[in-house]
């Protein structure tokens, strides 16, 4: 393990017997569909009752706050400054169990963040997160040594991929760097934006297969999310998937998934 990462398991602050369930997506690519996919269980989380609080760790373009139609001008940046508590940056999606922290669209903040500042991050997270049935936090692979801090709070570590050759092979060296962090962490897969289950368990095979022959422990397999063409018309109308079309494929997929993942706590 080298000297960058030893940084962060030197300062580990890990489950010690709290009560939570803190689930942490991640991808290795940008057009995984990371973001609509975490934001889209957190909601179904939400309708099936939990207190749910929603994490943009991602802070790309393509982030929580460019799907929902949100009047909303408090940012996880005043947070990361100093500005802000994490509590004075919760925001309230339609009602008062479904909470958000949101970054600014193409801000990144977790690039700027110091390490030191990211671990207060972390730790701030668990505390929040006992209010909370589930917390679901978006990230990415862009900067792997800070993500790793916020992977150390994880309950269940969420990887995301597509069935772009590309995406599955970033998602193989994203497995590899996980298994050299050690972390204490349930890892679970999600194949997005396929036509089928059948081509959605032929990526999950492929990345099996790679594993085994490197020695490499790889995730269970989550669930599969097919391509379904109102997924494209609910991010133009800046709508929540289970809210505009509840009965599509791809809605089945997510709740699919929810109930899964529910088990897990």
């Amino acid at each position: 393990m080298n000297n960058s990462y030893n940084v962060i398991y030197e300062h580990l602050f890990l489950k010690k017997g709290r009560n939570r369930n803190i689930s942490l997506f991640i991808s290795a690519a940008e057009q995984a569909g990371t973001t609509w996919c975490s934001l889209s269980i957190a909601h179904a989380l939400n309708q099936e009752k939990f207190k749910t609080l929603f994490v943009d760790a991602h802070g790309n373009f393509s982030n929580a706050n460019s799907y929902l139609q949100l009047n909303n001008d408090l940012y996880i940046e005043d947070y990361a400054k100093g500005l802000k508590t994490i509590n004075q940056i919760l925001t309230a999606y339609k009602n008062k169990n479904f909470n958000l922290l949101i970054a600014k669209p193409g801000g990144k903040f977790l690039h700027a963040m110091q390490m030191g500042r990211i671990s207060i991050f972390a730790e701030d997270l668990v505390f929040l997160a006992d209010d909370y049935d589930h917390t679901i936090i978006d990230s990415n692979a862009d900067n792997i040594s800070k993500t790793l801090n916020l992977c150390q709070i994880a309950d269940n570590i969420i990887l995301v991929c597509s069935e772009n050759n590309a995406d599955i092979t970033k998602t193989f060296e994203l497995i590899r760097k996980l298994n050299e962090s050690n972390i204490n962490a349930n890892y679970y897969l999600i194949i997005n934006k396929v036509n089928s289950f059948e081509d959605g368990f032929k990526v999950y095979e492929k990345l099996c297969k790679a594993s085994d022959r490197t020695g490499l422990k790889y995730p269970d397999l989550l669930g599969i999310i097919r391509f379904d063409t109102r997924v494209r018309d609910t991010i133009k109308n800046k709508e929540l998937l289970l809210t505009r079309y509840p009965t599509s494929e791809a809605a089945s997929d997510i709740k699919n998934i929810t109930k899964k993942l529910c088990l897990e706590k």
